[in-house]
Parts: structure tokens; sequence; C-alpha cells
């Protein structure tokens, strides 16, 4: 090969110029993320009813989920957990499963099951890949719906004017809507008149129940085929409820709006969602797996920006974060780094080897093995993320040592095509064997385990691929396109004398030498044992927001609006604070939230503490609440729990049981009466754990 290749310099020279555009096409194709694509053999099924307990969650909502999932083909085994308002399911697949047949399976189910589930809940099932918390990915877009208008006609803007467009959109996974309110009707009567007219009120809510008509009328056969004809009609507005009839004394027939006043109203249900101190609706947008963040996010301030003129006179579309803008940072970051290594590893190669073509033919051989890297991902559909190319750009000075060896090689042999093929085969052990060394030292990583796999797999693999590519370059290329017989120039004699005199010296007292290398060995290895904290890895996928969380609970029962009011002191404690880049509070009947982010250079001042520690102050001084927590910016151990009187004697209190079924594999021992499980902090919740056979 290496000598085909010497003989045929043309043909190398075609190879590596097109293998370098097809690098840099393919290097626009992969799809770009801060962290990695993660698609377990796992998958996550969530559904929520607002207001209902945790036992009338398990009954109503999580069992008859659960039992629909355990029949689709390749499930394993679930892990259910029912909270107050909300049910979550973890379904394990089969190792060979093919995870996007599943989850459309489990959708199908979900479709068959939805008219036998509560009515508050049957438009919130929700089914997607299970991840980690710890690579789990902030939405890539957020959005405020902002105007004159009521939450729920904010709402219903919306779920008829926005989400279809942005839910279409190439790799968008999931369009979800916070805050807003549920528009409903109230259907207030007279009961004296209706008493007057012999009209019972029940007759009203059966006329309003009936409204909406599905049944078949008949069939119609057409040869072979048959043909089933069903009438569907419901109310569209107010005035169709108006002329609902109802059935009086004597047979008369009056209309309902007669008989009854019919005004819309909305129900927040005791909820609040606000984005910057500013009540919204607040739309989340996902990116879907393998997706290009950057390219996935333009397309949607482009669908963005045509909704605009769409929308009703006073209503905005005001974006609140675009996770892609940092990323294109982070990205245009890279590249510049990349460059200054590029230029630094150039300037070295021209000082030692005082030799500008010898210089640019390893630099030209690295640059052709990254184009076949680039390549590489992309065919093979290896995940990429910043981590991945952070490390190529890191790796520069690995993937030069092949060629530089290579073309120094060259350099004592002929200008001749045989001589530059037997000069190539003669290194050739040494650079597979040097190359060998340093790829060795990737297979462990085929061995890690949880999210640190998923994060350095790809990495490992990459580099991988540009250590082959290095040495396919270096051997292949670098015979054909380069000369031999350079001998202007060895190296600095002066330095090379004084190198001689130091490898003397060592041979001279080699048991020494031995002897002070080994202990230095030691030292390191002791320091590293006992100095370098063994923890889980974090902060890898590039400068993520610094972020700090409040929550309060109140005991059930307390006032909406003295609840609404105590998470917006809260909020408007981190409002106006410099460094802050949004503040996020939500509010529902038992307590809220307050999420506060800072920009990546308010990361880096002492704003996260300042604003920790006003709200800490302030929380201390929320009295009658179940419980106040105040989490400390991402990297600080410290979380402040503040119990309330509620909770003080709750704690007094026997504990409450925690249920919690798992699946038996063997013999299990039988707790005793006294051994009951730990008290479960926050809201109530029930766990169930079953083992699912085919």
């Amino acid at each position: 090969m290496i000598r085909w290749a010497a003989t045929r310099p043309s043909v190398v020279w075609a190879f590596a110029a097109g293998l370098l555009i097809s690098g840099g096409v393919a290097f626009t194709k992969l799809p770009l993320a801060t962290k990695t694509t993660v698609e377990l053999p796992r998958l996550s099924v969530g559904a929520t009813w607002g207001g209902a307990s945790p036992e009338l969650v398990e009954m109503y909502l999580t069992s008859p989920i659960e039992a629909a999932i355990q029949g689709v083909r390749g499930v394993r085994r679930t892990e259910s957990s029912s909270r107050e308002g909300s049910a979550s399911i973890t379904v394990e697949l089969d190792p060979d499963a093919d995870v996007a047949i599943a989850r459309l399976g489990i959708l199908e189910r979900m479709e068959t099951l939805r008219d036998d589930l509560p009515s508050n809940a049957r438009n919130s099932v929700r089914v997607g890949n299970w991840v980690p918390e710890d690579l789990s990915e902030q939405p890539l877009i957020l959005l405020n719906v902002v105007g004159n208008y009521t939450p729920g006609a904010l709402q219903k803007i919306a779920e008829d004017r926005v989400v279809p467009y942005l839910g279409s959109l190439a790799g968008i996974s999931s369009v979800s809507i916070n805050g807003g309110a549920r528009n409903g009707v109230v259907i207030a009567y007279d009961a004296d008149r209706l008493q007057q007219l012999g009209i019972d009120p029940a007759l009203l809510t059966a006329a309003v129940g009936n409204a909406r008509i599905s049944q078949p009328v008949g069939e119609i056969t057409s040869g072979p085929s048959v043909l089933s004809v069903s009438v569907r009609d419901q109310p569209k507005a107010i005035e169709d409820l108006g002329r609902l009839p109802i059935r009086g004394r004597g047979g008369i027939v009056y209309p309902l709006g007669q008989l009854a006043f019919i005004t819309p109203e909305e129900d927040n249900e005791g909820r609040a969602f606000r984005l910057n101190g500013k009540t919204a609706v607040g739309i989340s947008l996902q990116r879907e797996a393998g997706a290009d963040a950057i390219k996935t996010a333009a397309a949607a301030r482009a669908v963005i920006s045509s909704l605009a003129p769409t929308l009703p006179p006073g209503v905005r579309l005001t974006i609140a974060r675009d996770e892609s803008e940092d990323l294109a940072k982070q990205l245009n970051d890279l590249l510049l780094r990349g460059a200054i290594a590029f230029g630094a590893v150039f300037l070295v190669l021209i000082v030692t080897m005082r030799s500008l073509p010898g210089a640019s033919l390893v630099l030209g051989s690295a640059a052709v093995a990254i184009a076949g890297t680039a390549l590489g991902l992309y065919l093979f559909k290896i995940p990429a993320n910043m981590l991945t190319l952070a490390g190529l750009a890191m790796g520069i000075g690995i993937l030069v040592q092949n060629g530089l060896v290579v073309v120094e090689r060259l350099r004592h042999v002929p200008n001749t095509a045989d001589a530059r093929a037997e000069a190539g085969k003669a290194i050739a052990p040494a650079v597979l064997g040097s190359t060998l060394t340093t790829a060795v030292v990737l297979f462990p990583f085929l061995y890690l385990q949880g999210n640190t796999r998923a994060a350095f797999v790809p990495f490992a693999a990459a580099f991988l691929l540009a250590l082959f590519w290095s040495v396919g370059t270096a051997l292949v290329l670098i015979p054909s396109v380069g000369q031999g017989g350079d001998r202007r120039a060895h190296g600095w004699p002066r330095v090379m004398r004084i190198y001689e005199r130091v490898v003397n010296r060592f041979l001279r007292w080699r048991w020494a030498t031995i002897g002070v290398t080994v202990a230095m060995v030691g030292v390191l290895t002791w320091g590293f044992i006992t100095k370098v904290p063994r923890n889980s890895w974090g902060g890898w996928g590039g400068s993520e927001r610094t972020s700090i969380s409040a929550g309060v609970s109140f005991p059930g029962g307390s006032d909406p609006a003295e609840v609404a009011r105590l998470v917006s002191e809260l909020e408007r404690v981190a409002l106006g604070h410099d460094g802050v880049a949004l503040v996020t509070a939500m509010v529902n009947p038992g307590g809220g939230q307050v999420v506060v982010e800072f920009s990546p250079k308010g990361s880096l001042t002492d704003a996260p503490y300042v604003v920790y520690e006003e709200l800490t102050q302030r929380a201390v001084m929320i009295g009658g609440t179940k419980s106040v927590s105040v989490q400390a910016p991402k990297g600080d151990a410290r979380v402040l729990q503040l119990l309330g009187e509620h909770e003080r004697d709750a704690a007094c209190a026997p504990p409450r049981v925690f249920v919690r079924r798992r699946a038996a594999t063997g013999p299990q021992p039988q707790a005793q009466p006294d051994e009951l499980p730990p008290r479960a902090k926050g809201r109530d919740q029930r766990q169930r754990r079953t083992r699912l056979g085919r």
C-alpha cells in the first residue's frame, strides 16, 4: 500500500482533497449539542391530575396506565411513582428492544386507554425517552405569549395559533405550555323560576352532558365495502349552548338560554406562571435527540417571526431563553481555540524543523485526519457534542506526532519514490506501536457505566477515529507527496550537546535514576489517590448556567391568594439583580417554586451567592408554611431546609407508611411490625415497582 501510494502522488492528492471537502461538509451536517445524545433502553411515561391525592392518582391513573404498558412487546419491567397530582412511570425495555417501536406501541395503548382515564388527566399523558438527570437538557427555546388578554385567552391563542406550527418542525420532539387557565362556562339558574315552570334542574345538567353527540346511525354497503355512518357534533360557542332544548311542563320546549345565565369563566386552579415577573403563557420547545440545536433553533426563530403578524392585536411572542445562543458562542470559541492550537503547533514545527514544506506537510496530514474523523462521525452516526469536539481540538498535538516522525525519517533518504516507500515501510512498526499505546488508554472507556459512559464513550470513539486517520495520512499521504533528502536542519547543536551530557550522567548513575523515578511515581500515585476527589463527573457539557431554586409549600386548605403573594415576594428578591438572566415563578395551590438562572458572565461573579443569601433571609421570615427550601448555587453543597409549624407538628407524630412494592426475584425477608420505612419528605407519595414477564 505504501509503495503503491508513493508511485501515484496525483491519486493521493486527489483523495486527500476529496476527503477534506467531504469532511468539511460532514462537519456542517453533524448535529451539535451541549450534551451527548442518550437513548437508553428505557422510556418515561408521565401524567398529571391536578388536585388528586396520591391514593387516587395510583388507583385511577397510575394503575390503568401501568397495566396497559405491560402488554407492549419488549417491556421488561416498570417502576411507578404516584404523587399528589402527578404520576410517573419508568419503563425498562429488553436490551435488544427497539426503543422507537416500543414508544410507538405505548402511545397506541395510551390512545386506547384515553376514555377510561379521569377527564382532567386524559390529555396529560406523555411518553418520552428516559434520560438521566445529569444528562437531561434544558428546553431549547422558552417563549412568552404576552398581551392584554386573560390567561385563558392567551392559552387558547397559544394552542391554536402557535403550538401546531412549532410542533411540526423537524428537530422538535415536544412542545409544552406552562401557565394559562382552563376555559369553561358557568351556567347559573334561578331555582324558583324552574320550580314555577315545572322543570327539574337535573334536566339542565342532562342537556349539557348530552350536548356532545357521537353515535353511529347506520351503514352504507357499496360492493364488498361497508362504510359506517356516524353523527358527531358538539357546541362550538356559548350561543350553541343557549339553543339547547329543555322540555318543561306540558311538553313546552324552552331554550337553555331562557332558563339560565350562561357566561364564560376561566379557572386557573390556583396556579400561575411568570417569567421575569410578568404573567404570561410559557411555551417550551424540547430538542429531539440527535437534532442539531443551532439549526433547529434557527428554524424555530423563522417560524416565530412568521407567526407574529398573524396573532391578534396586542399579542406578542417573545423569546425568554435560547439555549442555541450559548452553544453558538461555545462553538465559535472552540473554533478559535482550534485555530490558535493549529497556529501554535505550526510555529513549534517551524522552529524545531526549520523547514516550511516539512511543517506544512505535517500540519496538512493532521488536517486530513480531522476531516476524516468528521466524516466518520457522520457516517457511523456517532453523537458529537462540545466535549467530543473540544477533545479533538486539544488532541492536535497527538495527531501531528505520527506525521512528524515520518517527515523526519524522509529527510535521511533520497528523494525517490522507492526510497520514500522503503522509509515508510521501515517506520511503520514504530508509528503503529506508538499509536496503539495511545489507543489502549481509551479502551477502559468501554467499561464505564451509567452517565459517565454516555458522556465519554462518544469522545473515545471520535479520538480512535482520529488516531486511525493519523496513521493512514502519516504512512500513505506523507511518503507519497513529501520529499526526501532535506538535511538542512538537524536541530540546535548547543541544545544537543546539553542533551548528550544529561543522558551520559543518567547512564552513569542508572540505579539512582531508577530509584528516583520509582519514588516520584509513588509520590504522585499517593497524591492522586488521597487528594483527587472521587465524585461524579459534572459540568462537562460546557459553560452551564448557574441556577438557584427556592420552594415553599403550605398546608392543605391555605388561601391561594396568600400563597401567590408569598411566592411573588421570593420572586421580587431576584428580579433586577445584575447577572440574573431569567426568573421563573410557578405557583400551585400547595405552594410554589422560584428558579433563578444567571447568565454565563453573571455565574462567574458573586451574584449567585448574593441572591442566595437574600433568598435565605426572606425565606426565614415566611410564616405558616409547611416547609421552605432554598437550593444553593450549583456546585455548592449547602441546602437551607426550614420547617414550618405544620411540619414540626407532623414530625412529632408517628410516621406515615411509605408504600413501596418491589418485584420478588427470590426469597425476601419479612419486615417486622416495628420496621417502618423512613418518613418521606415533601408531599405524600406512593411508589411501586413491578417486574413484568413477556
